[in-house]
């Protein structure tokens, strides 16, 4: 019994966290990490790539090709490059540092006086040296030729790979794979989702064509084959332009979504379900398709604009096995809404950190309008539905449940800011606003909720109300739907964070320091929070407002907590490890939390 625990443990945390098995071998012909095949790699930015290549040509810049390592009792005047590495630095380098497709290792006492640009591999021991200037870490690869000492951008058009550039007999700029993933993810409906299908992909010049069909099933039903453990993903696509263009694609899908997505992402969701039989999400079945057309400048600006028509419906909670607490009950996957909706969204995504899972500068912003307008045929349960729009009026606890069209518009904005105030420290802002806009009362897979880890970490997840109103997930006191979902109509949240290198040593001054302290790779970090959701309504309540109305700022919930990110788990979704302690301020009397992430807060 116990092997058999163990077993199923290590299984379902590798296809929680590792990336796709693709069924086509993979070949690196050569040493150096810009000549693997890098089918399903997105490339390095044009504007960093350029930046790179012009540091490493400049002719006041040291390069070298190969192993570097800068004893401590050492000084390289300059700016550096070092290409294949990997690079070793204990001593003093005096103007930038660039390591391209090759790791860093930055010794205790290192330092460096410019900036420090990692491209194609990562950084180990951060936060034990000084750096002057700004760190970059891009995870993509650069690719290049020589032409004598210069180097060569040489990066593959979209959809092209380097087995192509290295095997001349196969043409690999059109393709053709089987794949076989998980959805990085684990849940209380689904289990784990497996994804098996194919993958084709055809570039002429700028023009990409792409298909991907895909098979899903879902274990949480066993090796039952029906419509509750079978569904399926089918993708086409018409990419116009490399580095700016236009994509236009459709759609076709019978797939389990989430009710909210936005709070903590599907690796640390799937972990805390698996081995603490606690789902942090609902649920509920998405049945159709939609056509899109996407403005793109690279991969960090994006406009989009789709139309959906879908089937919505309830799922029950199944029973799929956890690691601990298995024989405990799960919480009710709540009802939602049932009916065919068409959907219209206009999506922006802009994104300018330097780092998508360690950013230490820039901005992050997705904002989303959607318009829906469906023919519902049965509701879920809230509290209390007080939308002037109602008709008729329902009591608390009750709702108009009669079959009918509903037409709502809902908005959604994230904007964040990374700011790094010195090598060692940043501080990072971020604010998320949301919900209704007009029309009807939102169906219940657009409601929303501040409470729990990933938002108001301070306050439980899905805990019934102690207050007439509670401004977390907007359940009436002594009225609480079964599996207590998401009902507040708009939320609002800000979040702070200051975090610095963990340095750990015997209290003396001076250089003595430098011999007796122990430099780690983690940060400390102290974070503050502040937010409350609402619904829209006329009733005179703590949680309806009118709609042009904001809930003054002395009902918001708010918090504060520490903690410690010990750094990198390795993998992409699993960017960092951390533990922290938050406890509540506007309600004092709630003992403080204890939770654990496996990627930073934001």
């Amino acid at each position: 019994m116990f092997r058999s625990v163990v077993a199923r443990a290590i299984a379902a945390t590798f296809m929680l966290a590792a990336p796709a098995a693709y069924a086509h071998a993979q070949v690196t012909p050569g040493s150096d990490a810009a000549r693997r095949d890098t089918l399903n790699e997105p490339s390095l930015p044009r504007d960093v790539a350029r930046q790179v290549i012009d540091l490493y040509n400049a002719s006041g810049t040291t390069r070298v090709d190969g192993v570097l390592d800068v004893a401590a009792d050492r000084t390289i005047q300059g700016d550096v490059a070092v290409l294949g590495g990997p690079a070793t630095v204990a001593g003093h380098v005096t103007g930038r540092l660039l390591v391209i497709n090759a790791d860093l290792t930055l010794r205790p006492g290192a330092r460096v006086d410019g900036d420090v640009i990692v491209v194609g591999g990562v950084v180990d021991g951060r936060g034990q040296a000084y750096l002057g200037g700004e760190l970059q870490i891009h995870r993509q690869v650069l690719y290049f030729r020589m032409e004598g000492e210069r180097l060569i951008d040489d990066t593959p058009t979209e959809g092209e790979s380097h087995w192509w550039r290295w095997r001349r007999h196969l043409d690999r700029r059109s393709y053709a794979t089987i794949a076989l993933t998980s959805a990085h993810t684990y849940n209380r409906v689904e289990g784990l989702p497996i994804y098996v299908g194919p993958t084709l992909v055809n570039t002429v010049g700028p023009v990409r064509t792409r298909f991907d069909g895909q098979l899903i099933y879902r274990t949480s039903g066993g090796f039952k084959w029906d419509s509750a453990s079978v569904g399926h993903r089918v993708l086409g696509e018409l990419r116009l332009g490399r580095e700016r263009g236009l994509t236009l694609g459709a759609r076709l899908y019978d797939e389990i979504a989430p009710v909210e997505s936005w709070q903590l992402g599907d690796a640390e969701v799937g972990l805390a379900t698996f081995f603490l039989h606690r789902d942090f999400r609902d649920y509920f079945g998405r049945h159709g398709g939609s056509v899109s057309a996407s403005l793109f400048a690279g991969d960090d600006q994006s406009l989009t604009v789709s139309l959906a028509d879908e089937r919505w419906a309830s799922r029950d909670e199944r029973d799929p096995f956890t690691l601990f607490r298995n024989n405990q009950p799960w919480r009710a996957n709540p009802r939602v809404d049932d009916g065919r909706v068409h959907v219209a969204n206009v999506t922006l995504h802009v994104d300018t950190r330097n780092d998508e899972w360690n950013p230490w500068a820039g901005w992050y912003l997705d904002a989303d309008f959607e318009r829906g307008t469906g023919d519902f045929t049965s509701f879920g349960d809230v509290s209390a539905d007080l939308s002037p729009l109602a008709s008729p009026q329902p009591l608390a606890g009750e709702r108009d449940r009669r079959p009918g069209r509903r037409t709502y518009s809902r908005g959604f904005l994230d904007v964040r800011r990374y700011n790094r105030l010195s090598p060692e420290a940043q501080l990072n802002l971020r604010v998320v606003l949301g919900g209704w806009l007009s029309g009807d009362p939102l169906p219940l897979e657009r409601r929303l909720s501040v409470t729990g880890p990933g938002a108001l970490p301070g306050f439980d997840f899905r805990q019934p109300a102690s207050l007439p109103g509670d401004a977390g997930q907007c359940a009436v006191l002594g009225i609480q739907p079964s599996g207590a979902p998401a009902q507040c109509e708009r939320v609002a949240l800000a979040q702070a964070e200051f975090r610095g290198a963990l340095h750990v040593g015997l209290p003396f001054d001076g250089d003595l320091w430098d011999h007796v302290a122990v430099h780690t790779g983690a940060s400390w970090v102290v974070f503050a929070d502040a937010g409350r959701g609402w619904l829209i309504g006329d009733s005179q309540s703590e949680l309806a407002y009118r709609s042009r109305e904001l809930p003054p700022l002395s009902t918001f919930l708010s918090d504060l907590g520490a903690g410690i990110d010990f750094g990198s788990g390795g993998t992409a979704d699993v960017a960092s490890f951390g533990v922290y302690v938050a406890k509540s301020l506007s309600r004092p009397s709630q003992p403080a939390n204890v939770f654990v992430r496996v990627r930073r807060r934001f």
